[in-house]
């Protein structure tokens, strides 16, 4: 009913729109020139009156302008006179063709809905016929339809290659089939399909795979975990050579609203992303997971073979992990002055954090950003960063352990056992915009180089509890995770007989491990 009603509204709109015309009334014609001639004139002569009983002209001069007005005034009328009428359509052919056209409208319009509509199809809830909408997925090939695709072309690589049915009789596939065979007699066999289904995967016979799968899912019923509906959108992108279709994303769905931390279900979201027009956002996914890693994650690689091109489309300028000082860089830092040094870390500070707000990051990262700013004096900061990295990581319960780890670090304070070092002051606006204009490699070097000479003397000379701290935060922020342990070790070693300094070197160490 609800449809219906738009309809008629509709329907009684274009009726008006189009029968006004026909139907208005003589009244509302345009007047002949002459009538407005006519009108014109009157108004005139009652001027002229006006102005003879004020004194503004004579009434000689009055009488003379008033016998002109009144000369044009009669030929105006006898013009008027001698225009015919408008011609007017009889009322009875007016009201006949307002019917035609009214019913025109009514039953073209019920025909054409009876021709193209679906007039037998119910109404559907709001949120039923947008979970329809994106399955459809824009009208893109289904699951059936890209396995056909593949088998076909399959079909014809394989044309004219000798004895092609011999290479596929080896054994394993003999006990594959056999397995089959056993199984259509005990369709209830869920242990027994699920091996299917993984020798199949293991033989590369995806479609196969994952029409064993289906029926893995068709036991398990309700009873199918997240793992298992992620391993059915798998070997589904796999069946279709990497087509994640409407029916893959529908599955996927279902794992990212119950395990949205999974790394496998999220490499598979975002080459979702990526093939339906959603480059950014699967950068950002992909660009997580890449510096999460490990490195020998089987998504990896297909990662870093294809997240450059998706960074080209996402219009995103990819940002280099910052690596530990080179020999060079350490060289050059032995030059350097402490207001260089505080100038450098709000810079590489601020570089971080602006690649965490415009790329996303790891739950690591923003730990290290969070620490760095604490670390720096900056609370507001890291409050906006313990926020926002709250935010991202809201859904993943093991990352905002880590995240909150990191704040609880406390401010660096003077240790009883050294005189206090001054807080580094945050940059000013000059050295926020040098820092802006500086190239990659010379940020590279600046970075380099304080932390060499940082760590030069205070392996040398000593220093506070703070420095030590310092110390550990830059090389967190750097990623430099060799620099690290060997700074946390030479701090413990150094302050191994000071309980409170001790506590001051973990609290720095938690927030970027």
């Amino acid at each position: 009913m609800i449809f219906w009603i738009p309809v008629v509204i509709v329907t009684l709109a274009t009726i008006v729109w189009t029968l006004y015309p026909l139907l208005k009334r003589e009244k509302d014609a345009p007047a002949a020139r002459s009538s407005y001639d006519i009108q014109v004139y009157k108004d005139q002569l009652k001027e002229i009156d006006s102005d003879e009983n004020r004194g503004i002209i004579t009434p000689a001069e009055a009488q003379r302008v008033r016998t002109e007005v009144s000369r044009r005034l009669l030929a105006a009328a006898k013009e008027e006179d001698a225009t015919p009428p408008p011609p007017v359509a009889p009322r009875s052919t007016t009201y006949a063709l307002a019917t035609v056209i009214t019913l025109s409208i009514v039953f073209g319009g019920l025909g054409l809905y009876r021709s193209w509509g679906h007039p037998g199809l119910p109404d559907l809830p709001i949120k039923e016929n947008l979970a329809r909408q994106a399955a459809m997925g824009n009208d893109r090939p289904s699951q059936t339809e890209a396995e056909a695709f593949v088998l076909n072309r399959q079909q014809d690589d394989s044309a004219g290659l000798p004895n092609l049915d011999s290479l596929t009789q080896s054994r394993d596939a003999a006990l594959i089939d056999q397995l089959a065979e056993v199984l259509k007699g005990r369709p209830d066999d869920l242990e027994g399909h699920q091996m299917l289904t993984r020798a199949l995967a293991t033989a590369g016979r995806m479609i196969e795979a994952h029409a064993a799968e289906d029926k893995v899912l068709e036991i398990l019923g309700d009873n199918a975990t997240p793992e298992d509906h992620l391993e059915h959108a798998e070997l589904m992108i796999l069946a279709a050579q990497g087509y994640v279709s409407p029916e893959s994303i529908a599955a996927l769905d279902i794992v990212m609203a119950a395990i949205p931390e999974n790394p496998r279900a999220r490499y598979y979201a975002g080459l979702a992303l990526a093939q339906y027009d959603q480059p950014r956002q699967a950068y950002i996914m992909w660009n997580q997971l890449l510096r999460e890693g490990p490195e020998d994650a089987p998504w990896i690689a297909a990662i870093r073979a294809n997240i450059d091109d998706l960074a080209v489309q996402a219009g995103v300028v990819p940002q280099p992990d910052l690596a530990g000082p080179t020999a060079e860089q350490i060289q050059a830092a032995q030059d350097m002055t402490d207001g260089e040094r505080s100038n450098l870390i709000s810079s590489m500070v601020a570089q971080l954090t602006e690649r965490l707000y415009s790329e996303g990051g790891s739950a690591a990262e923003w730990a290290r950003l969070i620490g760095a700013n604490i670390v720096l004096g900056d609370t507001e900061a890291a409050a906006q960063a313990l926020a926002d990295a709250r935010e991202a990581y809201g859904d993943d319960p093991a990352a905002l352990a880590q995240i909150e780890q990191a704040a609880t670090v406390q401010a660096p304070a003077a240790s009883p056992a050294a005189p206090a070092a001054p807080n580094l002051p945050g940059p000013s606006a000059q050295q926020v915009q040098d820092s802006a204009d500086m190239t990659e490699a010379g940020r590279q070097e600046m970075i380099g180089s304080m932390v060499a000479r940082l760590t030069e003397r205070l392996a040398n000379e000593g220093g506070t509890v703070d420095e030590w701290a310092r110390l550990i935060s830059v090389n967190g922020v750097l990623g430099d995770q060799d620099a690290i342990a060997k700074a946390i070790a030479d701090a413990r070693a150094a302050y191994a007989d000071d309980p409170a300094a001790l506590a001051q070197i973990d609290a720095a160490a938690a927030a970027v491990q």
